[in-house]
């Protein structure tokens, strides 16, 4: 494996770059992600997508039927059996804003995290350039520190002792 910021060769293993000093574990983790998985890597991650989807249509199946039969009492008894519509309108109103706030919260942070993952994969495809092409080491140039210019200004001259 390549470095990304300086070119130089390093093991998978190498937790830094030994020439720059760059964290490599991202760059580890991107690889491997980037890899062909293998036919079992595949058909476990079938395996799993589907229990996921179940796990999903089960616990949304649930939380429908509470919240149905939670409404419906709300409706029936207050509405309906004590005649108090504009009660029973008031505190229906405010459970529908709480289960639509809820349903959009949980929806805003599942986009939050695919947007998460996107720019991720973005930024780490745009990282992991093709090192191969990067020039060799001896080509490059050394860049001046900006404090070589200016020790030259800590040498004054000194005045002339007075004769």
């Amino acid at each position: 494996m390549y470095c990304p910021n300086c070119g130089k060769p390093n093991s998978t293993e190498q937790k830094f770059c030994r020439s720059c000093g760059l964290s490599l574990e991202k760059v580890v983790q991107t690889l491997a992600e980037q890899l062909p998985a293998s036919n079992l890597d595949k058909h476990l991650q079938d395996q799993q997508r589907k229990i996921e989807r179940w796990l999903h249509i089960v616990a949304g199946g649930t939380i429908s039927i509470i919240v149905g039969a939670v409404l419906w009492g709300l409706i029936y008894e207050i509405i309906l059996v004590k005649g108090e519509v504009l009660v029973g309108s008031l505190m229906l109103t405010f459970i529908i804003g709480l289960i639509v706030s809820a349903m959009l919260a949980i929806y805003r942070e599942s986009l939050l995290k695919a947007h998460g993952k996107r720019q991720l994969s973005q930024a780490s495809l745009a990282q992991s350039g093709d090192t191969a092409n990067l020039l060799p080491a001896s080509s490059s140039q050394s860049i001046s520190s900006v404090t070589e210019h200016t020790t030259e200004l800590l040498m004054v001259e000194k005045p002339d002792a007075v004769k």
